[in-house]
């Protein structure tokens, strides 16, 4: 007889993890088709645009939190975006290219200078690799400035041309003349990066992300190339990020220095650990809740400062593993009142 081994819970968890990976693109087409549902429902334009503005700041928040899971506190994303979107522009003013075409063209952009920076400085770690990105951030601001030809000087750059239409066979073209067509836009592209970065993170490349996040010289003891992989993590989210500048670029049909400041870094690294760092979950959560609550204090012109803040401590007090660990809290709160629950029961019956 051919003996037979347990599978073991190393097994068990790369089943689980195969079985995930089968389910994401069907998961991913189910949640996009639910929220193509929701122009039907909500008709406003002030809504739409703001579930859009929520959509590319998912895009943001998600690509910079994919690069602080490979262990680098990133502090110039900003750069990044800001290269997508003058990128972006630039092509289709100046070189007539299709928007369809500017827009994947200013991620590779993007990720090209993002391989530029990543080389000589994903050695560096902590607050160092923070600083350079930062200075880089800083540096490509002043140059948008300092120069009117041609990135529009401090003005920026105004009348932006809109996507190109797409034509549809038997309905006419998509000429996105309404805020309902950049809607479907910003959710196609927002679930096309959370796809991309859902796979990556599942994959083996995740399991190698979260050993040099851990320990990088055990990684780098046991055969792993730390540095490639950083630099491949660090060149593909800046690319998607770029992508999600050249999306709001055309968008808005207006781009200034003042877009891309540090100060948009700083609202990223906020949604991320509100939402919760550890979880894939994390960042876009705390995008939605975050920017959500904002518009709502939005109404409370003289204390909006004050409510957002107080809402940031008390999550950050209450939850610090994020908005994503409120379940399991309520869970564990849940069983334990059922187990005390029940010991008074028998107490009370004895």
């Amino acid at each position: 007889m051919i003996a037979t081994s347990k599978p073991t819970r190393l097994d068990s968890k790369f089943l689980r993890e195969m079985k995930a990976q089968r389910r994401s693109p069907l998961c991913f087409l189910g949640i996009f088709f639910l929220l193509c549902l929701v122009p039907l429902v909500v008709r406003g334009d002030y809504y739409l645009h703001v579930l859009i503005a929520i959509y590319y700041h998912v895009i943001y928040a998600a690509t910079y939190r994919f690069i602080l899971r490979t262990g680098q506190f990133h502090f110039g994303a900003h750069a990044f975006i800001g290269i997508g979107a003058y990128a972006s522009v630039l092509l289709v003013m100046r070189l007539g290219f299709l928007f369809w075409v500017a827009m994947p063209a200013a991620g590779v952009i993007a990720a090209f200078f993002a391989l530029l920076i990543g080389f000589p400085t994903l050695r560096l770690k902590g607050v160092y690799f923070a600083i350079i990105t930062w200075g880089f951030g800083d540096t490509l601001r002043f140059l948008y400035i300092r120069f009117k030809e041609p990135f529009g000087g401090p003005l920026g750059i105004f009348s932006i041309p809109e996507p190109n239409p797409i034509p549809v066979p038997w309905i006419g073209s998509i000429d996105f003349s309404h805020k309902t067509h950049y809607y479907f836009l910003a959710l196609a592209l927002m679930v096309f990066t959370l796809y991309v970065l859902h796979r990556m993170e599942r994959s083996r490349f995740g399991l190698i992300f979260g050993a040099i996040r851990e320990r990088d010289q055990l990684a780098k003891a046991v055969g792993v190339n730390i540095m490639n992989y950083k630099v491949l993590a660090f060149a593909i989210c800046s690319g998607l990020a770029a992508m999600g500048g050249s999306f709001y670029a055309h968008y808005t049909y207006y781009i200034s220095p003042l877009d891309f400041t540090v100060l948009l870094t700083i609202y990223l690294a906020i949604y991320t650990v509100v939402g919760g760092q550890s979880r894939y979950s994390g960042a876009i959560v705390g995008t939605v809740v975050l920017m959500l609550v904002g518009e709502i204090f939005a109404g409370y012109a003289h204390y909006q400062l004050l409510l957002y803040s107080g809402f940031l401590i008390l999550v950050l007090l209450f939850l610090p593993a994020g908005l994503v660990s409120l379940p399991a809290m309520f869970a564990s709160r849940f069983g334990a009142f059922r187990t005390k629950k029940g010991e008074t029961l028998e107490h009370g019956a004895a």
